[in-house]
C-alpha cells in the first residue's frame, strides 16, 4: 500500500506542476480537477498489481522463507483438493 501510495501522490503532484506550468497563467481549474481526479481513481487500480508485486518482493528479501514456512506451504499445496478432480 506504501509503495503505491507513493507512486500515485507522485504521479498527481507531478502532472499538477506539468500542467500548471504549461497554462500559466489561465489554468484551467475545473478541468485539472476532473483530469487529476480521475487520474486519482484509475492509477491505484492499474498499478496495484506492480505494487501488490513489488512490496511483496521487498518483504521476500527482508524477511526470506524460513524451513518452517516452506515445509507448511509445501505441506499445504499437497492436502489442498485439485479443482476440478472429483473427490
Amino acid at each position: 500500500m506504501t509503495i503505491a501510495l507513493i507512486l500515485n501522490i507522485g504521479l498527481v503532484v507531478v502532472s499538477t506542476a506539468i500542467a500548471i506550468v504549461l497554462t500559466v497563467p489561465d489554468i484551467p481549474v475545473l478541468t485539472l480537477s476532473i483530469v487529476l481526479a480521475a487520474t486519482s481513481i484509475i492509477v491505484p487500480i492499474v498499478t496495484w498489481p506492480i505494487s501488490h508485486t513489488m512490496w511483496s518482493a521487498i518483504d521476500l528479501r527482508i524477511r526470506p522463507v524460513d524451513e518452517v514456512e516452506a515445509a507448511e506451504a509445501a505441506k499445504w499445496l499437497l492436502d489442498r483438493p485439485v479443482p476440478g478432480e472429483n473427490a
